[in-house]
């Protein structure tokens, strides 16, 4: 090639590359980290009380503390999540991010401290009211003895939503053939905690349940890499909304027992970004270690994950500033 065509494709290339960056410092693209919204929502649902005590239904003898009041539980998810894909209705709010041909798994773990199981129940009803059949519904996690512990069906012959183990039904190139083969779309669902090894169990920790017993066991031991899980490419695609039970989340653990240390929350927290989610869910635990003086707040949950999920994994906004939170309730 002739030196001087040789120049004029350099200058081009430059030239192209400065128009890039106006248009890039125009938009504001290079505010933000590349691959990663500029802004994300965060809907935070709370109720005055979930629990009815001594009434026709739940009468003191039986249910000496209450009984969970489902129609509430269901209206705080239905909320949250309307409100974290900004539409007007329940039924929209689902449609936007699945369709009644879909395959919705909800990967839900099932190894620790799990959902409460009047959440898991609203959000397969309210799943099935966007239009999805309940067979076309899989509940699944990463172990089959933990989902037998829970009281989970794994037979495939009950009636209702169906139940898998990523272990049961084996891997390809890494990831779980529930997500693979049988799922179309992917629901998030984990109970808000404290953890003793990784700091914080939330939305992204809950991506585990779709590896390997050894992939979770290694990601575990190195916290700093657990978005490692949430941008595999599969994985990141069919996941479409994150659902955080913090209707009495753990914020601390009893460092001479190593009891869970729970608090009356009564939220739920919703998101279509799984690291702004987390972020949101640290700042719970924290408001919850403040508000018992028995805490010792140097015991706050040490998060290393959050920053390299944004920043080597591109998996979603972990500054504050970047994320809109929508608060529901008191």
């Amino acid at each position: 090639m002739p030196l001087s065509e040789a120049g004029t494709i350099g200058r081009r290339a430059r030239l192209g590359v400065a128009i890039a960056a106006l248009v890039c410092a125009a938009c504001g693209v290079g505010r933000c980290t590349p691959g990663v919204a500029d802004r994300s929502v965060v809907a935070v649902a709370r109720a005055r009380k979930i629990m009815v005590q001594d009434a026709p239904m739940s009468p003191y003898w039986l249910y000496p503390e209450g009984r969970v009041d489902y129609g509430t539980v269901d209206r705080l998810l239905a909320e949250a999540v309307q409100a974290a894909t900004g539409t007007g209705s329940q039924d929209a709010a689902w449609r936007s991010v699945l369709g009644p041909n879909d395959r919705v798994g909800i990967q839900l773990d099932a190894e620790g401290i799990r959902a409460h199981d009047v959440l898991l129940e609203a959000l397969i009803r309210q799943i099935m009211d966007a239009g999805v059949p309940l067979r076309s519904i899989i509940i699944y996690s990463g172990d089959e003895t933990a989902l037998f512990r829970a009281g989970f069906d794994l037979s495939g012959r009950a009636p209702g939503a169906r139940v898998m183990a990523s272990d049961d039904q084996g891997y390809r190139h890494g990831l779980s053939r529930v997500v693979l083969d049988y799922c179309t779309v992917v629901v998030g669902l984990c109970r808000l905690r404290v953890d003793a090894q990784i700091g914080m169990y939330g939305a992204l920790a809950n991506c585990l349940m779709s590896f390997p017993y050894v992939e979770r066991e290694r990601l575990r031991r190195s916290p700093e890499m657990l978005g490692e899980a949430g941008a595999n490419s599969t994985l990141r695609r069919k996941n479409v909304m994150q659902v955080v039970d913090a209707l009495r989340p753990t914020y601390r653990l009893d460092g001479e027992t190593g009891e869970p240390q729970t608090w009356l929350y009564r939220g739920v927290l919703a998101s279509r970004d799984p690291v702004a989610v987390d972020v949101v869910g640290r700042q719970v635990l924290l408001e919850g270690l403040r508000e018992h003086s028995t805490a010792d707040p140097c015991l706050a949950p040490r998060v290393s994950y959050l920053e390299p999920a944004t920043q080597r994994y591109r998996l979603g906004n972990s500054d504050p500033d970047r994320i809109d939170v929508i608060r529901i309730g008191p």
